[in-house]
């Protein structure tokens, strides 16, 4: 086992969780949340009209609109499941002295659903957005990550600052367009089955397939 830290950030929609390929539109379809609205919170985001975390708010208010309430959800993503090999990658990469970490912004509802306790064990770190409810169980709110679609890369930068790794041991694991800065950020950068040819273009790596151990031997 090598000794010295790395640091591996992974994706989670796609990449880490099976069963879907996107978690918001994968709610919005099974609360039947309205096309209409849910192109036009995006459009307003893409076009920079409003913030990333006015984004995660107008979409929070989506499904407060559809009656979403945290056993809904979960309920909504009870067909999630981990990538095949997911977890025997993560120990593998464990065992040689890597730190694993989940940049994502999807929500934490799913890590909570698909790895369960054992994400305690798995993840140093698991940066997302942040679903809040009452005490009935009624969606209230969300905390939206700093580390949004656009600022993955920043992730990287940062934990490697707090570990004192240097950017060519850090690795990192996507599969769509929003990952790019952050492939172009690690040392080595592998996409999975990527849903994304700018993504592929500039990873080192590009791995098709469905099992996600696949991917060890490219990661020293």
């Amino acid at each position: 086992m090598n000794n010295q830290t790395k640091l591996v950030f992974f994706d989670l929609d796609g990449t880490l969780v099976d069963g879907m390929e996107y978690i918001y539109q994968h709610l919005w379809e099974y609360f039947g949340v309205d096309k209409a609205k849910t192109r036009e919170v995006l459009r307003q985001y893409i076009a920079k009209e409003v913030s990333y975390s006015d984004w995660v708010q107008n979409d929070v208010k989506l499904l407060q609109d559809a009656g979403a309430t945290r056993r809904g959800i979960l309920d909504a993503i009870m067909t999630l499941h981990p990538m095949q090999g997911a977890i025997a990658t993560i120990r593998a990469l464990q065992e040689r002295g890597y730190k694993i970490f989940v940049v994502s912004d999807g929500i934490d509802l799913v890590v909570e659903a698909v790895y369960g306790d054992e994400a305690k064990k798995l993840f140093e770190a698991v940066f997302i957005n942040r679903f809040q409810f009452d005490e009935s169980g009624k969606l209230t709110g969300a905390t939206a990550t700093e580390y949004d679609m656009e600022h993955k890369a920043e992730c990287i930068k940062d934990m490697a600052q707090k570990y004192g790794v240097d950017i060519k041991n850090c690795v990192f694991v996507g599969n769509n367009e929003n990952d790019v800065q952050a492939a172009l950020t690690a040392g080595t950068s592998i996409a999975f089955n990527s849903k994304s040819e700018k993504l592929v273009e500039v990873v080192t790596h590009h791995v098709e397939s469905k099992d996600l151990f696949d991917i060890l031997k490219f990661i020293n």
